[in-house]
Formats: C-alpha cells, sequence, structure tokens
C-alpha cells in the first residue's frame, strides 16, 4: 500500500452534494439519503447570514430511533448540527484527519472564501484516495 499524504481536499472531495431544508421530516431525510446513498445530508441556510448545517446517519441513529421519537414528527433542523464542521480547498488531508478526529464527525463541507460551496468530504473519501496499491 502507498499513502497519498500530498493530497487535499479538493483532491479527494465529491462535487456531488445531497442537500436538504432544516423543515424536512427525519423519514423524508432518511429516504433521501437511501436514494443518494450518502449517509449525510448538507441542510442549505435559509440566508447567506446563515451557516450550513449537517444532518448524518448517526444523528439520526441516536436522537430519533434511540430515544423511540417518531421520525415523522421531527425535522432535520431539530437533530442537525449547525453550524457544520467545515474545511477549505487547500486542507491537506493530515489536516482534515485531525479536524475529524478532534471534532469526531466523518463528513465535511468544503467550502472556498471566493467560491462557496465546492464539495464535501467524508472519512470514506479519506480511506479510499488516500491508501491506494502501488503500481
Amino acid at each position: 500500500m502507498v499513502a497519498n499524504y500530498h493530497l487535499t481536499a479538493r483532491d479527494i472531495m465529491q462535487t456531488e452534494i445531497a442537500t436538504v431544508l432544516g423543515d424536512l421530516s427525519i423519514t423524508e431525510a432518511a429516504d433521501l439519503m437511501r436514494f443518494a446513498g450518502t449517509r449525510s445530508l448538507l441542510v442549505v441556510p435559509r440566508n447567506t447570514a446563515e451557516a450550513y448545517g449537517i444532518v448524518c446517519y448517526s444523528d439520526i441513529v441516536y436522537q430519533v430511533l434511540a430515544e423511540c421519537v417518531d421520525p415523522r414528527q421531527m425535522t432535520v433542523d431539530e437533530v442537525s448540527t449547525t453550524p457544520a464542521i467545515a474545511v477549505r480547498p487547500n486542507d491537506t488531508i493530515q489536516e482534515i484527519s485531525v479536524l475529524f478526529r478532534k471534532h469526531q464527525i466523518g463528513h465535511a463541507p468544503v467550502i472556498d472564501a471566493d467560491e462557496g460551496l465546492v464539495g464535501m468530504v467524508s472519512m470514506t473519501d479519506l480511506v479510499t484516495e488516500v491508501i491506494t496499491e502501488p503500481k
């Protein structure tokens, strides 16, 4: 195995991002996660003064299912983390790994100061893109 430690967030990020509004029910959010094949959804702010949020599979499990709350009666805003912890496009994989470990997260939006939201990085992206088979 070879580790590609020179990679940045821009190199490994996904550019197709599943997004939701905060008033979506947890049931609808879980359906969207399943349909999109993702374990997180970016919660779009209602106006430019607000920050992005994020709702993850684990939020639904721990805050809704484990608490026996009806997911049809709870909204994304009630369980999402806002503001989402974000990374910059030029952050290195080492910086991203430290951030993920420090905050115990597995997903982060990639936000450029000029372009705004440009992608999403997940723990899966780190593992998949960083460790490769030698040629």
